[in-house]
């Protein structure tokens, strides 16, 4: 998924060699945003923005076990776990990852589907699944699944309030997703305040203790943090 536009000419100013990467349009569009005035906080904003979502993305892509081995040690706390409404329910799971997830839910849903658009992460699912759901290749932005197929609707640590991995483009698939009366339940998403503010219900099961880990892996990523909150909303 690329990153908005509107960051690349927040953030780079002129935009250079970059427009031939781009089709006549969006080319033209870059270049437009480009001219106009933004201040230093908000480029420096763009700029966080773009930086963080590049990261993913190449980990996602370039070092995949790096990331299977942050999930490990970054478990979901238990009583969450047990407080995801999903015992029989059609179970839709976006940005699925490596399975961290996923696993719990194939063992409890009465069918899963997992969307996850990086190759190799897809193959860690694949593999971690053993034909327990289906594996879909897309982004959040643009799930490939008819309006209201799921009784729940599941992301882990991987929304956020911001594009391109969150904002309203990609809540807007989540919830159209989910059926009348069914739930969209996030959990560990980023900026967890915005969500609230779009009508979720906020629920902090408190902070574990991280497990111990190869101290590669946490000087990677920086300090781990369990997921531990749920957001829901019923729609």
């Amino acid at each position: 998924m690329a990153p908005p536009l509107e960051d690349l000419a927040a953030a780079l100013g002129a935009p250079g060699e970059i427009v031939a990467c781009l089709d006549r349009a969006r080319a033209a569009e870059l270049q437009r945003l480009a001219t106009e005035p933004i201040s230093e906080a908000e480029r420096e904003s763009a700029g966080r923005r773009l930086v963080r979502g590049l990261f993913w993305f190449l980990v996602y892509e370039l070092a995949p076990m790096r990331w299977d081995a942050l999930a490990a040690v970054e478990p979901v706390h238990p009583d969450l776990l047990r407080s995801l409404s999903c015992d029989g329910a059609r179970v839709l799971e976006v940005a699925a990852g490596s399975g961290r997830l996923s696993v719990e839910l194939a063992s409890r849903s009465r069918s899963l589907l997992t969307v996850e658009p990086s190759a190799p992460l897809r193959r860690l699912l694949l593999r971690r699944l053993r034909g327990r759901g289906w594996v879909l290749a897309a982004f959040a932005h643009a799930l490939p699944v008819r309006d209201g197929w799921a009784d729940v609707v599941t992301a882990c640590a991987s929304i956020g309030s911001q594009p391109p991995l969150g904002g309203e483009a990609v809540l807007g698939e989540l919830e159209r997703c989910c059926r009348p009366g069914g739930v969209v339940a996030l959990i560990g998403p980023e900026d967890p305040r915005w969500f609230e503010a779009r009508g979720y219900r906020r629920l902090d099961f408190g902070q574990l203790e991280a497990p111990p880990c190869d101290p590669e892996v946490e000087a990677f990523f920086g300090p781990r943090t369990p997921p531990h909150e749920l957001l829901l909303k019923q729609l």
